[in-house]
């Protein structure tokens, strides 16, 4: 749950420093752990003295230690073998539209010391008071920057590997052993198919990219796993009630400030678990003939969950509606069963497992809620990709922008959930098959069988340890090769210098010195759309303009329309005196989107014979400008 926890402590940390004024720091948020873990400490005390102890694991805990570490070290051996030759170099990154934000939103962090969810916005608004953006990532990759002291690139490289290859896979082998328990199959499992889907981690770190969704999917399935023990839905217990109700709390926190899709889809998850849960405690209740009262009250408890969610899910709902439906639905639903989301190529091999669980959990008629969390996430999909816009469109995918990428990125971790059930009831039924010969052979294999002695329990589990990666790894790879391939070269093209989509190695180079030649005070004038807003991420120098969106103020925009050609004393002279411009960077006409928003910055963009701006820098084709004719 550690994961789960520090994410929840970084944002909640972020928010305190920033009301309190005190700068974001490794200090700032190793305090804060400290005051809330001995709050914690001091609440069990007083409120919950006696923790029911839990049982203890079976079989050997080095051998579980094995197990997990191997099955870890597997995916993220896979993910990193496709993702660092993808990605480029340390300091490379992803020349895409989120990223600029990305990037200078890791930069604020650590120049302004204010790492709050509640004025990260300003930074694209240009305000001064509250404007919600979701920091935790940011707020992790100002840490990772100062603590090992290198710049925001490096920083959300690094960042981005580690969640993608480490924190993802360990968080779907904890939730399915958390399922299934502490079993070798599933778990080596869980760690190889983590790594087969082409659609997540790769594809959201390719697409936005989105940074934030990545981490807060990624922290998902250790949400989930609180809500399952919760509700008494796990072979393996975690915690006890006190503790699981706490990491709630914390989880609910780390989604929420880490990204809001991720509080989203945990609330959509939970739905059939406490659906189940419900029914288990009115039917139990009706068995017992508890009386008229109880049933009233187990269904006025229902129905103010499902206004409490209703209430919850509205709330969340956006008015963001550029995204329309580009699927038929049967497709939409082909889709979903053979992992071939948006069109890309299909997951067989995860797809067929998960069938086989679908078929287990249908056998024991036991594990319902699987089936409807999996449901859950094919169904948000097939609303985004195939329901035409409109009312219920908006209110069941709105706050996922109603984007498909954002709910494909669902559907892996329930398909591995069910792959892991497939491969668990398939090796049950060969045991039981064994042992059924086994009770027609001599009475001392047959106990042999039954109950085997622990060395022996141990070799068995480290031998499947060693065969399942030998087969399913290669198969694996082989199988979903098409697929990631084709999202690692996407990888490559968006993290790459050529063509550049953001920014050139040139215009890179001339930013990397511009503390040399720009006071620490001065804002640089930039059109956002060929990339001049990164200066503030690569120099630390102010911009006009910190992201794509919104559109420059009201003076900003004179300034950009009129600096060229303006005279001493003019209104746009006046305008640019208060921004504070005076310097400009051109970095051409290259745009990284077409968008008609990108040529309202005349003044910015191949600047020629200008009496009002004079030449100081020069790489290549970009060019810096200081304002010498106002």
């Amino acid at each position: 749950m550690a994961p789960l926890a520090s994410c929840g402590l970084v944002g909640v940390a972020g928010i305190l420093g920033g009301l309190a004024h005190i700068s974001w720091s490794v200090w700032l948020l190793a305090g804060f752990t400290i005051a809330c873990t001995a709050a914690a400490w001091v609440l069990r005390r007083i409120a919950y003295r006696k923790a029911t102890p839990l049982r203890e694991t079976k079989g050997p805990v080095w051998l579980n230690w094995i197990v997990m570490v191997a099955s870890l070290a597997i995916a993220a051996k896979v993910i990193t073998g496709r993702l660092l030759p993808a990605m480029g170099g340390p300091d490379s990154f992803g020349q895409v539209f989120d990223n600029i934000f990305h990037l200078n939103a890791i930069k604020y962090i650590l120049e302004t010391g204010n790492a709050s969810t509640l004025n990260l916005g300003n930074l694209a608004s240009g305000g001064h008071g509250v404007s919600l953006y979701p920091s935790v990532w940011h707020s992790i990759a100002a840490l990772v920057a100062q603590l090992a002291s290198v710049n925001v690139f490096v920083a959300e490289n690094t960042l981005t590997v580690a969640v993608a290859a480490l924190l993802w896979p360990f968080a779907c082998i904890c939730l399915v052993r958390g399922i299934l328990g502490p079993r070798v199959l599933p778990t080596v499992v869980a760690g190889i198919l983590s790594a087969g889907f082409w659609i997540f981690p790769y594809q959201l770190l390719q697409w936005g990219p989105l940074f934030p969704n990545t981490l807060s999917y990624s922290i998902l399935p250790l949400a989930l796993l609180v809500v399952a023990g919760l509700c008494g839905r796990l072979r393996e217990p975690v915690a006890d009630t006190f503790t699981l109700s706490m990491m709630l709390l914390v989880g609910i926190a780390a989604l929420f400030l880490t990204q809001p899709n991720g509080f989203s889809a945990l609330l959509a998850f939970s739905v059939p678990i406490l659906a189940g849960s419900w029914l288990r405690v009115f039917a139990a209740g009706i068995r017992a003939r508890k009386g008229t009262r109880y049933a009233l009250f187990t269904v006025l408890w229902g129905l103010a969950a499902i206004v409490a969610l209703l209430v919850i899910w509205t709330a969340l709902v956006l008015g963001f509606d550029t995204w329309k439906p580009s699927r038929s639905l049967p497709t939409a639903v082909k889709d979903v069963l053979t992992g071939g989301l948006l069109g890309g190529r299909f997951t067989w091999l995860a797809s067929l497992l998960a069938a086989a669980g679908l078929l287990v959990i249908l056998a024991k008629r036991r594990g319902w809620w699987m089936i409807g969390s999996m449901a859950v996430a094919g169904g948000l999909y097939v609303v985004a990709a195939y329901l035409p816009t409109g009312p219920v469109r908006q209110f069941l995918i709105g706050s996922w922008y109603q984007d498909p990428y954002r709910l494909a990125g669902l559907v892996p971790l329930f398909t591995i959930v069910l792959a892991c059930v497939g491969v668990d009831g398939a090796a049950s039924a060969l045991t039981a098959a064994i042992r059924w010969l086994a009770a027609r052979t001599s009475h001392r294999f047959q106990e042999a069988l039954v109950h085997p002695a622990t060395t022996v329990r141990a070799a068995g589990g480290l031998l499947a340890l060693v065969v399942v990666a030998s087969v399913l790894v290669p198969l694996s790879m082989q199988a979903n090769h098409k697929g990631l391939d084709e999202v690692s070269a996407k990888i490559r093209t968006s993290w790459s210098w050529t063509p550049g989509w953001v920014v050139s190695a040139d215009e890179y180079k001339l930013m990397q010195r511009l503390d040399k030649d720009v006071p620490a005070d001065a804002v640089i004038g930039v059109d956002p759309f060929n990339g001049g807003s990164l200066a503030y991420a690569v120099s630390g120098r102010k911009v006009s303009q910190y992201h794509l969106t919104p559109a420059p103020s009201a003076s900003v925009s004179l300034v950009a329309k009129d600096l060229a050609t303006a005279a001493p004393g003019s209104a746009t002279c006046r305008a640019a005196a208060k921004a504070n411009i005076r310097y400009v960077l051109d970095f051409g006409s290259f745009y990284m989107l077409q968008f008609p928003q990108a040529r309202m910055y005349p003044s910015f963009v191949n600047i020629k014979d200008s009496s009002t701006l004079k030449l100081v820098d020069q790489q290549g084709a970009a060019k810096l400008y200081k304002v010498v004719g106002c």
